[in-house]
């Protein structure tokens, strides 16, 4: 996530940035994020609007979260559905070719917002995470099924 380049989305056009949150902005479950996005994000904040759409179902953990990060944090998501993706751009007053969902997963983050009009960015999970090879198998099959 932190490789985005921020000035190419403002030349884009892009005004808000709607995030996955487990694998794309911290490890899942953690609460916490690393110094790089800490710093990132604060680089983002001054630009755009921020929020994360989840489909984490912990509530207590995305109300920490939404403290920890100082934005909006929606849970229970259901992603690929749109329905919260579409609650955000409301939030934010924009319209869907102005805001970008950044996620790790294809069949949910992307799928979802692209069902919602959004651009979409697909990145690898944080790069401080260590994951079973089995979920990494699996990541590598759900990218098979997009276009880039």
């Amino acid at each position: 996530m932190t490789d985005i380049d921020l000035d190419m989305l403002v030349r884009d056009g892009i005004k808000g940035i709607i995030f996955d949150l487990d694998s794309t902005i911290m490890a899942p479950r953690s609460g916490k994020i690393t110094a790089e996005t800490a710093t990132w994000l604060e680089l983002a904040r001054a630009r755009f609007q921020l929020a994360v759409v989840s489909n984490n179902k912990n509530d207590p953990y995305i109300k920490q979260v939404q403290e920890h990060l100082n934005m909006i944090v929606l849970g229970r998501a259901a992603k690929p559905s749109a329905k919260l993706f579409l609650q955000v751009l409301e939030m934010f007053k924009l319209r869907a070719d102005e805001v970008v969902v950044v996620g790790d997963r294809p069949l949910t983050d992307v799928w979802g917002g692209q069902r919602a009009g959004m651009k979409t960015i697909l990145v690898w999970p944080l790069k401080s995470m260590n994951e079973p090879s089995w979920i990494l198998f699996f990541r590598k099959l759900e990218r098979c099924f997009i276009k880039s």
